[in-house]
């Protein structure tokens, strides 16, 4: 039996974690200038890693799924795990929008089936599940991409051009004399959320991790951040609402399509996977109850904006509840929301399971 890979159970908590972080600091957009904002530019940097480590860890499991199954299998297996969970919490919200908008912080609908089927098939009902329709593509292509992964060149290749196309051609952009001059060379199918699904497989099967990379992983890390910190504050510092010259926030620097935030997040996934053998000597992360958190990650993303715009009904923002109270209680939240959800469904499928043996 293989053993398992525990530096993505701690991937995927930790940039779950980072998610409800994210979303606990989006003040940040108000561009307001004051204490709380400089605070949530820091946040908003420190965890800018969540999505493309999501997409990472999507790609290193999946892209080799040919040693596991056939097409038809897989793509069964993972649009059943991302689609069912979909319609069901977005039907939620829905249902909570018509019912008490006002008690949950969510707009008010008039329901309508009709309504529903087109918000939902155009992310107009939580918008954060942008994620999900991303996957859902990734999966679909995953076949295709799947033949390139067996060939490290062309991987390479696919990687350096996905590379160019979404961190280095807007980065040259921003300084060029028009923001739009190399836009025509940048491959759309090629931008995105596929440079890091691509990239995730070819860490966790062409990268060794020892202790020199570590080291650079560590300073890659320290020298993003310190980047994205420094240019978010000087792009926006001149404008904020304390400035007197208010513009919307630029959050170009903090972008999952930027050079420094794609080296901020390979680094934290090499970082981690170089841990693995110390995360195999601690019982900790062998525990029973550490495999279970893991898999309520899911979950707790799909629940947690649910959570915060309740909280935000009921409690008015500030620094020391903003950044530091609510996120963690939002976590506790939505992890025992899903300990609760993995409790039915365990319930439902024994009986199901007894029901077919007495049938």
């Amino acid at each position: 039996m293989a053993r398992r890979t525990i530096y993505m159970d701690v991937l995927s908590i930790l940039s779950c974690m980072a998610v409800v972080y994210l979303h606990c600091s989006t003040v940040v957009f108000l561009n307001e200038g004051n204490l709380l904002w400089f605070l949530s530019v820091i946040v908003q940097s420190l965890f800018s890693f969540a999505v493309p480590v999501f997409f990472m860890m999507s790609g290193a499991n999946l892209l080799s799924y040919r040693e596991k199954y056939d097409t038809k299998t897989f793509l069964k297996k993972r649009l059943k795990r991302v689609v069912v969970p979909l319609v069901g919490f977005s039907l939620l919200y829905y249902v909570l929008s018509c019912c008490a908008p006002g008690a949950f912080g969510l707009s008010a609908r008039e329901p309508s089936v009709s309504d529903f089927v087109s918000e939902l098939l155009t992310n107009q009902i939580c918008d954060v599940y942008w994620f999900i329709y991303s996957i859902i593509g990734l999966y679909l292509v995953t076949p295709l991409l799947s033949y390139a992964a067996r060939n490290k060149q062309l991987l390479r290749y696919l990687l350096a051009l996905s590379f160019v196309s979404t961190a280095v051609i807007p980065l040259i952009n921003r300084f060029a004399p028009t923001h739009t001059l190399l836009s025509l060379f940048a491959i759309p199918y090629l931008t995105g959320p596929i440079f890091f699904y691509l990239l995730g497989y070819y860490v966790q099967h062409h990268v060794e991790i020892d202790r020199r990379a570590r080291g650079v992983s560590a300073l890659v890390i320290v020298g993003s951040l310190a980047i994205m910190v420094g240019m978010t504050l000087k792009t926006n510092i001149g404008h904020t609402v304390a400035s007197g010259e208010f513009a919307d926030f630029d959050n170009f620097y903090l972008n999952i399509q930027h050079v420094f935030c794609a080296c901020y997040s390979c680094a934290v996934f090499g970082l981690l996977k170089g841990a693995e053998p110390w995360f195999q000597k601690c019982g900790v992360f062998r525990s029973a109850g550490f495999r279970l958190l893991s898999s309520v990650t899911l979950y707790v993303y799909l629940i947690h904006m649910l959570v915060i715009n309740m909280l935000d009904v009921y409690v008015p923002h500030s620094v020391i509840w903003d950044l530091g109270v609510r996120p963690p209680v939002v976590v506790l939240v939505s992890v025992m929301f899903g300990l609760l959800l993995v409790a039915v469904k365990n319930v439902a499928n024994g009986l199901c399971a007894r029901f077919e043996r007495n049938g």
